[in-house]
């Protein structure tokens, strides 16, 4: 058996080809069995493309192919979406092409060309393909005359011109059928003699399986056997003392002497010619394999880069010899295992494993480690009977393997390991080409090796140059030390490159910037500069590097706390300027001795240029912090004079203070009458905080320490947890300041800010928040004065915002909606909710909503579904809950609370959830629900009146909106079709052109007011005319506004190009996005040359006009070049032209004409149309004759479809 695997794009479709010819071949099929097999293999593949795959161009397809026993197997396996062969049903090839159902014709045309096709599929093995190709049986030769010598010497050159082991079998059969007439001839040779490494066939058994025969073969003896009905004779073929196979004759009676002594001659014969056949193929096939040698030299002289080359040369081994899996691993100076470079085969064969498997190995581990240590190939033709063989789950059908060392002179550079699914599957043959490979490979690696070496240390040199070019300019630190990080790890590919500040006065070290797969993770990362263990507290506190090529003998070592842990060397310098250490570069590898003293002397250099670049960068960013806290502190100021908001101050503040400080959290808390409340936060919903401070008392005494403070706290590791600290999450050791709000000696709040991190606030923002705490404390209380004016203003504002959009929109969604909105701005709710009973008089309905999770919105409740809207329905007034907090999806289960309860509640803390009966006169149109927001306690009697009053206003706006229902969509009917028929008609042409020597005419009727047919005539340059005619897959309105975009396409599309089918492809790549609800157009376009009497036409899937010759000739069709419009995105469309002599005439019509229907439902049909397209006087004459046979065929039932006729009519004596 042999398989090989290809992409599953239609560019592979002819090496799918070639290899199922090829196997077929060797099967020893006939040309037409050749043929017949290569058209099912590449159907069965385009199937795979294009259906399982869909057209993914990563997805393989995996054919394996095994001829026995008189028959070929191909198999076919792909990963893609299944199919069910008996949900296909088989195609009607007697009908009609019109009329034949899509799909199938795949499926049938494999079953006709193969004798056996079977489908498979399951999650194990993907989906499996088996076509089965059976020959011809043997049959019993018809007697030849005079059959003798002649037929020897015949059959002589037959076998040396034979191109498969096949061939030669069935000539020698056939020649030993002429010499002994009416005899059942048997052959059997012993293919293990002839066999090649590439051969796919297996056309006989490893012995002859009838027992006179395997005589023969063990006794190189002729052997007869006479019987009383019947005579057998087995000659033995012989080269000298070899026994090459075996011929057996038998029939009925006895041979002559003349029969016996010609078969001898056969076996004679064939003996010679099969051994001088075998040796001119060994021949052809060791050229072929010296080519392969030539051929990987070639490639492998420009290929500097180790990867690109060992992968090359694994593909191209892989897919010449077909061997179950191909690698290369390189054996680096001082490493502790083989590199694995790349490898071909094996994983490619298993589902789920897109790419092919990759090993690690050490030296001395198994046969690949076994060569590295010893530097001898080994050959395994039974890996089990090698006690070194290591199995690798990966690599599961492994059953023989050779391994080669890749050496120059007597150092091993590498190992290439072949392995195979087969035992014994290494040829001799293949071994020489596979050490030739061997040798050309370790020149290829160790030249690779030295250039990248070259090339490695003058990119080194290069680096200094710009590194230091590069930071020179760079004032922000963050971005400095990310491009210092970037360029060294993409100049010396070390996996790990971390940059670090040192910040003494603190004792910690901040991670800034790096690259490699912990970079990300450690973002926010930090040490504490008096940590004993680690390499880069050490060298931060001590200003002395770090050179560490083995760190599992660095005692200071400490492992990365991130994955992966591989690091294996690590180099830590100080970045010191003036003797002042500013921060630490941190290389480390997955390498021992990684480091070299070239690397020391380099980095060095490096560091110096870079802690420079530091110190410039952190002079440069105190000196914009300064600049930042005073433009904050100002716009703070400016809050005192500005008529801002109570929650736009302390947004203000919140954001300024952030800016200059580090925070995770930041909040501002309030005290009012008798109770401190979160009034704004950043990082976390005030409602976290405002909980963390009810469930906590610890949390309710930081923030009285604070109040009562005369100066910022900073906490400290091991303190109290304040409310910032529960709402995050964060750890004990979190940091935070607490800044009292105070005018004079009154406390009216609490400023906190707070980071997970410890130790991010000291004397600094200690003083900056006694600052802003100041400037805030004034601002927020003259916001507060502010907004007590305002609310009276706001609660106005609000009604006349409602009635303003009751009174000045006409859409009863409109106005909902913008209610909705308005609500939360100009009333103070957190979300709000118009449940109406538009479209069921029982049932609740969302509709409109603000700030609710459209899995609420989506929902509609029944009565007794939501207790609370029962309730405001029930009570005629607003229904409460004091649960708000729970949130809108439990919403549904809170019961109103007890009537006469309501004082209660709005006295009480909880954010409230209030119900508003939309009524009018007792008449109930919906519900309106809105939840408080936070601090929403303050005002609540005013909000409660506003919200009362505005549920009255949307009662009315929803009771209007009923009234005008009808009246506006009786109206809107009539006209949108008016307006659409007025659409329509302007875009038919109201007359059409007067061509000297041509006459143009054309007939439009509509089955409805509007509909989806439509023509177009238009000059073009160069006295040539458009004619387009076309049919949307569709009738009424929705088509009619299709035609008005296809038209204006078409009219666009033309004046680019002179093409018909150009013009029709660029028209289907604007048409197809606006297809998706399944509309679709067939059109015909073509242009008409006047001068020459030409029509140049492209038909996408319409019907096909008639040329209506002016001799009383058939009309002819002119048939469809491509598929109808907005079908498919990348349309494939072809063009035609033909001559109009004088007389002729042209027809071109949609499917109303020939599916026009009679009373008896019988269809008018292209025959009938056909009948009537007879040379006429004029083209209006043809389409009269035409439009005058609907009518008295359909009588007067009315068109089911639409009808549109256009006829062109060249004159009898005419120049053009």
């Amino acid at each position: 058996m042999t398989s090989q695997t290809f992409s599953a794009q239609f560019e592979a479709l002819e090496s799918i080809r070639e290899f199922a010819a090829q196997a077929a071949r060797q099967a020893g099929m006939d040309e037409k069995e050749i043929y017949n097999i290569q058209l099912a293999v590449d159907e069965a593949a385009s199937n795979i493309i294009e259906h399982a795959y869909e057209g993914n161009p990563s997805g393989k397809i995996e054919i394996s192919a095994q001829a026995a026993r008189g028959a070929l197997t191909l198999q076919l396996r792909d990963q893609g979406k299944p199919f069910d062969p008996a949900s296909i049903a088989e195609p009607d090839v007697n009908a009609p092409l019109d009329d034949r159902a899509i799909g199938g014709l795949g499926l049938f045309f494999m079953r006709k060309l193969m004798d056996e096709v079977r489908f498979e599929s399951s999650p194990v093995i993907g989906n499996l393909l088996t076509l089965v190709k059976r020959r011809a049986a043997p049959l019993v030769a018809a007697p030849r005359p005079r059959p003798g010598w002649r037929d020897l010497f015949e059959m002589g050159e037959r076998l040396l011109t034979a191109t498969t082991f096949a061939q030669q079998r069935d000539e020698i059969i056939e020649t030993a059928a002429r010499v002994a007439p009416n005899a059942e001839i048997r052959l059997w040779l012993d293919e293990s003699t002839f066999r090649l490494p590439d051969w796919v066939e297996t056309l006989f058994p490893p012995r002859p399986e009838r027992p006179l025969m395997e005589l023969a073969r063990t006794s190189g003896q002729t052997v007869h056997r006479q019987e009383a009905d019947a005579a057998e004779i087995v000659i033995p073929l012989r080269q000298e003392d070899v026994v090459l196979g075996a011929l057996s004759a038998r029939r009925a009676g006895k041979f002559r002497t003349r029969e016996l002594d010609t078969l001898e001659g056969v076996a004679r014969t064939a003996a010679v010619a099969l051994i001088a056949w075998h040796r001119i193929t060994v021949e052809r096939w060791r050229l072929g394999q010296l080519n392969l040698v030539r051929t990987v030299s070639a490639q492998l002289v420009n290929v500097s880069d180790l990867d690109e080359l060992a992968h090359k040369v694994t593909r191209l081994i892989q897919t010449t010899f077909r061997y179950y899996y191909v690698a290369i691993f390189t054996l680096e100076p001082g490493a502790e295992s083989l590199h694995f470079r790349a490898s071909a085969g094996g994983a490619t064969r298993r589902k789920g494993r897109p790419t092919a498997p990759t090993l690690e190995v050490a030296p001395s581990q198994g046969l690949i480690g076994a060569v590295a240590t010893n530097g001898e190939e080994i050959i395994a033709n039974d890996v089990r009977a090698e006690v070194r063989f290591r199995a690798v789950d990966i690599l599961p059908e492994t059953q023989s393997e050779a391994v080669f060392p890749l050496k120059i002179e007597e150092r091993v550079v590498g190992v290439l390991d072949v392995q195979s699914d087969q035992l014994g599957a290494f040829h001799p043959y293949d071994l020489l080409v596979l050490r030739a490979l061997a040798d050309t490979i370790a020149v290829a690696v160790e030249g690779a090796h030295l250039y990248s070496a070259l090339r490695r240390r003058a990119d080194q040199l290069k680096l200094v140059a710009e590194v230091g070019k590069q930071i020179s300019s760079i004032l922000d630190l963050r971005e400095l030390m990310q491009e210092v990080a970037a360029v060294i790890q993409k100049r010396f590919d070390y996996p790990y490159v971390h940059l670090f500040t040192v910040h003494p006065n603190r004792r910690q070290i901040h991670y800034e910037a790096g690259s490699g797969e912990r970079s990300a993770a450690l973002e926010g990362y930090t040490l504490s500069l008096d940590d004993p263990d680690g390499l880069v507290p050490w060298v931060a506190r001590s200003g002395e590097m770090i050179f560490c090529n083995d760190v599992r003998q660095e005692a200071r070592y400490r492992p990365s706390p991130l994955p992966p842990a591989n690091t294996l060397s690590e180099f830590t310098l100080p970045l010191m300027f003036n003797g002042q250490v500013y921060g630490v570069l941190d290389v480390q590898s997955d390498r021992l001795n990684a480091f070299g003293e070239d690397d020391k002397l380099l980095f060095e250099a490096l560091s110096d240029a870079i802690a420079a670049a530091i110190r410039n960068a952190d002079l440069y960013r105190s000196e914009q912090w300064r600049r930042q806290v005073a433009d904050s502190l100002r716009e703070v100021a400016v809050l005192l004079s500005a008529n801002a908001s109570l929650e736009q101050v302390l947004d203000a503040i919140l954001t300024e203070l952030e800016r200059n400080l580090p925070s995770d959290i930041s909040a501002i808390w309030l005290l009012g009458d008798d109770d401190i409340t979160c009034a704004a936060a950043h990082g976390v919903k005030p409602g976290y905080l405002e909980q963390a401070r009810r469930e906590s008392p610890e949390v309710g005494a930081a923030l009285a320490r604070a109040l009562l403070a005369r100066q910022p706290l900073i906490r400290k590791p091991g303190e109290p947890i304040g409310p910032s600290g529960v709402a995050g999450g964060f750890g004990d050791t979190y940091a935070s300041i607490a800044a009292p709000l105070r005018i004079g000696d009154q406390a009216v709040g609490v400023l906190t800010l707070a980071h997970h991190t410890p130790g991010r606030y000291g004397h600094e923002a200690q003083a900056m928040t006694t600052t802003f705490a100041s400037y805030a404390a004034v601002s927020i209380e003259n916001a507060r004065l502010y907004d007590t004016a305002q609310e009276q203003a706001y609660a106005s504002a609000a009604l006349l915002q409602v009635a303003q959009a009751v009174v000045s929109l006409s859409d009863l969604d409109e106005i909902l909606g913008t209610i909705v909105r308005v609500l939360p701005i100009l009333v103070g709710v957190e979300r709000a909710v118009i449940f109406t009973r538009k479209d069921d008089p029982v049932r609740f309905r969302v509709a409109q909503f603000y700030n609710l999770p459209d899995e609420f919105s989506a929902r509609s409740f029944a009565p007794g579904d939501f207790p609370l809207l029962d309730a405001a329905l029930e009570r005629g007034q607003a229904a409460l809950s004091a649960q708000a907090h729970l949130g809108p999806l439990a919403w549904i289960t809170l019961s109103a609370g007890e009537a006469g309860a309501e004082e209660m509640l709005i006295a009480g803390e909880e954010r409230l959830l209030m119900a508003f009966p939309l009524m009018v006169k007792g008449e109930a149109f919906g519900v309106m629900l809105a939840e408080e927001s936070l601090g929403g306690r303050r005002f609540r009697r005013r909000r409660l009146e506003i919200l009362t009053g505005v549920a009255q206003q949307v009662a009315l706006a929803i009771q209007n909106d009923l009234f005008q229902q009808e009246t506006v969509a009786r109206e809107r009917l009539e006209t949108e079709v008016q307006l659409a028929r007025q659409i329509q008609q302007a875009f038919i042409p109201e007359t059409l052109p007067d061509l000297p020597g041509w006459e143009l005419a054309a007939r439009w009727r509509t089955a409805r007011q509007v509909g989806g047919d439509f023509y177009d005539v238009f000059l073009l340059p160069n006295q040539r005319v458009g004619l387009f005619i076309a049919d949307v897959a569709d009738k009424g309105v929705p088509a009619a506004l299709f035609m008005a975009l296809t038209r204006t396409l078409v009219r666009a599309a033309v004046l680019e190009t002179d093409s018909p089918a150009e013009a029709l492809r660029r028209v289907n790549a604007l048409l197809y996005p606006d297809c998706q609800q399944g509309m679709f157009v067939t059109a015909v376009y073509g242009v008409l040359d006047r001068r020459a009497g030409t029509f140049t036409y492209a038909n996408a899937g319409h019907n096909p006009p008639f040329l209506v010759p002016a001799d009383s000739s058939a009309p002819s069709r002119l048939t469809r070049t491509g598929m109808a419009l907005g079908v498919v995105d990348a349309l494939e469309i072809g063009e035609r032209e033909i001559l109009l002599a004088p007389g002729d005439g042209l027809v071109l019509y949609t499917d109303g004409v020939t599916e026009s229907f009679a009373s008896s439902g019988e269809m008018f049909g292209e025959e009938r149309l056909v009948d009537l397209l007879s040379p006429a006087p004029s083209a209006s004459d043809t389409l009269d004759a035409i439009n005058d046979a609907l009518t008295d065929f359909a009588q007067d039932l009315q068109p089911s479809d639409d009808i549109t006729m256009l006829a062109v009519k060249r004159a009898e004596f005419s120049d053009g």
